[in-house]
């Protein structure tokens, strides 16, 4: 695993940035390209293992990551206009964030439209979400695994798909919940993680990449919006390898719905 750093060296990966906070870590080597302006907040947290996050703007963007931010790996956050990250929010692993369309042909320094984009304090983006320029997540908003955001989601929402749509009360997602199986967790792992094929009930979790803190919550979100339980997290830290799921499932308390 790779060490994080902070202090001199997270501040040296920052440099082509305008204004840096305090107390920030990065895990890996991360890339940025500053042809606007780039101001990070005290106590964030960058990931760029093992893949590489990616923090741009264009020559008028503004980017302003809030105080607490934690960011996956393989993040990419894009801006020609304006993004704000609230304070304490949680962006998951290869997750992109994009105020613009594709840049012009032939021309790197045009982005097209363009549309600010603001991240509520707390909110939680899970796993290769997508956020489309033009959009507002509220504060404490959670965004489910591989949704993309178009629009607003008001605070305190819960939102899934493509297009992002409300969960309903209760963590319930909208829509019949999946019978409790071997196979559906299996399939449950694939989408929060973005793997390319199904892993084995004996696929240790140490081989699943995306299998880290965050990654973790954002499991704890897919169990429950696809079953309609509520699994500990305590639990769900001592799982060694995937099969170790279904046992905790079954065994989970039910949320009402």
């Amino acid at each position: 695993m790779t060490a994080a750093t902070g202090g001199a060296d997270a501040q040296a990966q920052l440099a082509r940035c305008t204004s840096v906070g305090t107390g920030i870590r990065i895990e890996g080597r991360l890339h940025v390209e500053n042809l606007g302006r780039i101001a990070v907040g005290d106590n964030v947290v960058l990931r760029s293992t093992p893949a590489m996050s990616h923090l741009v703007t264009g020559p008028h963007g503004d980017l302003r990551i809030g105080r607490g931010v934690q960011v996956g790996h393989g993040a990419a956050i894009a801006c020609h206009e304006s993004i704000v990250i609230g304070d304490a929010a949680r962006i998951g692993p290869f997750a992109m964030i994009l105020d613009t369309d594709f840049h012009e042909a032939g021309r790197h320094d045009s982005a097209g439209s363009t549309g600010a984009i603001l991240i509520g304090a707390g909110a939680r983006l899970g796993a290769r979400v997508t956020v489309l320029r033009g959009s507002t997540i509220g504060d404490g908003a959670i965004i489910e695994p591989g949704s993309v955001v178009k629009g607003e989601v008001p605070a305190g929402a819960r939102v899934a798909g493509n297009p992002a749509r409300p969960v309903a009360a209760h963590g319930a997602a909208v829509g019949p919940r999946r019978e409790i199986g071997m196979e559906a967790v299996l399939d449950v792992v694939t989408h929060t993680f973005g793997l390319a094929a199904r892993p084995g009930a004996d696929t240790p979790r140490d081989g699943v990449a995306a299998w880290d803190s965050l990654g973790m919550l954002n499991l704890l979100l897919s169990l429950e919006q696809v079953f309609g339980v509520s699994v500990s997290a305590e639990a769900l830290s001592r799982v060694t390898v995937v099969g170790e799921l279904l046992p905790l499932v079954e065994g989970a308390e039910a949320v009402p719905g």
